[in-house]
């Protein structure tokens, strides 16, 4: 008998320690609330480490109470995921980043607004770990969502620029050299001047000189008057 009583009191203090552990992850909608305010006014104040701490926390609490496929988890994560684009640390959370582009792409569709913003993290990430193939294809799906209307013309104007670099950099000269001459008709018919293409041309021209284009490198730089040989 002795020992159950003293075995009684080791049972209640593991009890009691549960019951604090269990408290202090114990998720609300208010309590999540709170934290989301605290992290949505750290990131409008700027202070980027602080929207983090919040974030974390807001993140956990998405987890707890909804499903991960959901609207406000995939909302959340993308927020906390620009928190930290914009403290510089975005390699820190790569695979948060690709999560939250295939969750919002499943799941609110290409065109939605957290769709965008979460593809525009991914396709940062993917420049700086010089993963260009697989940027090549975010640059395409950004454009093929754009509509014909003016604002989306010249969204269409960075898109195009973003993606004749890409195919230089991964040695797709045809489609590198396609690419630019839509650029540079989409230029002509937002801008009507070619002085501000100068450098675009001169990437033509090295681009005719790669594939050994040579009539159309010779018709190019005399048109413009440049001063380059193809070697």
């Amino acid at each position: 008998m002795k020992r159950i009583y003293v075995f009684i009191p080791f049972l209640l203090l593991v009890f009691l320690i549960s019951s604090v552990a269990a408290d202090e992850t114990y998720w609300t909608e208010k309590k999540l609330g709170k934290v989301i305010l605290k992290a949505d006014k750290a990131a409008r104040q700027k202070k980027w480490a602080r929207a983090i701490m919040y974030g974390e926390q807001m993140l956990e609490g998405c987890k707890a109470l909804d499903k991960q496929n959901g609207t406000r988890y995939i909302n959340q994560l993308k927020n906390l995921n620009y928190y930290y684009d914009k403290a510089n640390r975005l390699k820190e959370i790569s695979s948060r980043i690709s999560e939250a582009y295939n969750l919002s792409k499943k799941y609110l569709g290409p065109e939605n607004n957290t769709t965008i913003l979460s593809r525009n993290l991914y396709y940062k990430l993917l420049i700086l770990d010089r993963e260009y193939y697989q940027a090549i294809d975010l640059v395409l799906e950004s454009i093929s969502i754009l509509r014909e209307n003016e604002d989306d013309k010249f969204k269409l104007y960075g898109r195009l620029k973003s993606l004749y670099s890409l195919y230089g950099l991964t040695g797709q000269l045809g489609l590198e050299e396609k690419t630019i001459l839509q650029f540079i008709k989409l230029n002509g018919e937002l801008v009507g001047k070619d002085d501000n293409i100068s450098g675009v041309i001169v990437i033509l021209a090295k681009n005719y000189c790669r594939q050994k284009k040579l009539e159309k490198f010779a018709q190019l730089i005399d048109f413009h008057g440049l001063k380059y040989t193809c070697k």
